[in-house]
């Protein structure tokens, strides 16, 4: 009988080391991580990718609740949400220059409750957002994320000995999301400059023609030619999003040691 419990315990200490990083991924990586998501068709997600990659890899028998145990369930969280955080921050960064233009067309004041995050943002951060979802499903990044989650088993396999984590993936974690919300401002340059443009158009016409209510016929041209903007632009955007998106998948493969 005490065979019996010991290959349990064995079976579950095992099976937690996958799931726990699987799990963290879920949790912190875009779409997963919605709230309009359901927690048990997330844990299920996590259930199923687990059984699917538990019977490639040996893993360690190793007691949880020891000192070897925690720092190694540990490391396993802080891989799963560095990979989810990594493709998080396109979002952010596109939910950035959303609020940018926003802002340049006078819609900052129109918010609309996000989703995925559950707080108010203007409603040109939320087209924005749902056209990157579109573009991340459109190139299969559900299925690429999935792919290098179930492939970091192979490349930082979880076993006893010194880790590879170490604070320079952290510090070039942080580099590589300035240079990333560098590019969410460069996506809404183009936009900015037309716009304000436009708004010192309206400020030199003001001056020509005092008379002329600047109010009343600025706002709709700013919005007008904000609409038209990103008409024309959105092309444009979709290729700047899809370069984001690449580079995020990118990222993660040297953080797991593949580039």
């Amino acid at each position: 009988m005490f065979a019996v419990w010991d290959d349990v315990l064995a079976l579950i200490y095992t099976f937690l080391w996958p799931m726990t990083r699987i799990s963290a991924c879920l949790m912190a990586a875009p779409m997963f991580s919605a709230m309009s998501v359901n927690t048990t068709l997330r844990i299920s997600l996590g259930l199923v990718l687990t059984i699917m990659i538990y019977p490639l890899y040996d893993w360690p028998v190793i007691d949880v609740l020891s000192g070897t145990g925690l720092l190694l369930l540990m490391e396993q969280v802080i891989i799963g949400v560095m990979m989810g955080l990594i493709l998080q921050i396109v979002f952010t960064a596109v939910s950035a220059a959303g609020e940018f233009i926003s802002l340049s067309m006078g819609l900052g004041f129109a918010m609309m409750v996000d989703p995925n995050s559950g707080v108010q943002t203007p409603v040109v951060s939320q087209f924005l957002v749902i056209l990157a979802t579109l573009v991340f499903v459109s190139i299969g990044g559900h299925l690429i994320l999935i792919e290098l989650l179930l492939d970091s088993f192979r490349l930082w396999p979880i076993a006893l000995g010194p880790s590879k984590f170490d604070i320079a993936m952290v510090w070039d974690l942080l580099q590589w999301s300035i240079l990333l919300f560098t590019g969410a401002a460069m996506i809404a340059l183009p936009a900015m400059i037309i716009l304000l443009l436009t708004n010192s158009a309206m400020g030199v016409i003001s001056r020509a023609a005092p008379s002329l209510n600047v109010f009343a016929v600025g706002f709709p041209l700013t919005l007008l030619m904000g609409i038209v903007v990103l008409i024309v632009l959105l092309p444009t955007f979709m290729g700047n999003v899809e370069s984001l998106w690449f580079e995020s998948f990118q990222q993660i493969r040297r953080l797991l040691g593949i580039a």
